[in-house]
């Protein structure tokens, strides 16, 4: 039920042989695993931390296209209180693209999207991109001016939709990028799920 955080970053005061570079620019770089283990006993939530990731995958690359359909939006709120069935739904990613770090998360209710934003962090700096709250009666916000066709992607995103849906669907020029780091990653794989097309791809990428 409470906030959880899975992180993949290598603190300072540790140091791993297994850890990878990932560049930041400007000469910054941050240390990173590129594995993680989750232990606990059963029931603990496991495989509930891997359904997150998928949810928020599926939330991105769906809401737009998908969800016109659903009066709300569907959700698994945490089952075992009351009270949180009437709290949004959080979700946050921290992600490198093109050695820039980027954040961007939303909360969902049961009938919209009540928050979303994105934060861009060139050489290091936060640049507030989109900060959405639908509690406000200007929902949108766009500091800086950072976004284009801006206008549109608020006209086009229904309040069961997210900004990032609209804007990869439509391929916008600067947020497509984002979108379609989605689309590449969070994937679960199940080991017994689609074997032989995943055993083809692992050929086909071993084989140059």
């Amino acid at each position: 039920r409470d906030e959880q955080e899975l992180s993949l970053i290598v603190s300072e005061h540790e140091s791993s042989a297994t850890a990878r570079k990932a560049e930041l620019g400007g000469g910054r770089s941050a240390g990173v695993f590129p594995l993680v283990g989750i232990f606990g006993a059963n029931a603990s939530g496991k495989s509930n931390v891997l359904a997150a990731l998928t949810d928020m995958r599926v939330a991105v690359l769906n809401s737009y296209a998908r969800w016109a359909s659903f009066e709300g939006i569907p959700r698994e709120p945490f089952r075992l209180d009351s009270k949180s069935e009437r709290e949004p739904s959080f979700f946050e990613v921290d992600l490198v693209m093109d050695e820039v770090r980027w954040t961007y998360g939303f909360e969902l209710s049961s009938r919209r999207v009540e928050a979303e934003w994105i934060h861009s962090y060139p050489r290091g700096h936060r640049q507030v991109w989109l900060n959405r709250d639908a509690s406000r009666a200007g929902v949108y916000e766009w500091p800086g001016n950072r976004v284009k066709d801006r206008t549109q992607l608020a006209r086009r995103t229904r309040s069961n939709a997210l900004v990032l849906s609209t804007a990869g669907t439509d391929n916008h020029p600067q947020l497509s990028a984002l979108f379609h780091w989605f689309r590449r990653n969070l994937w679960t794989i199940n080991p017994e799920d689609e074997r032989e097309q995943r055993e083809e791809f692992t050929v086909r990428e071993l084989s140059g």
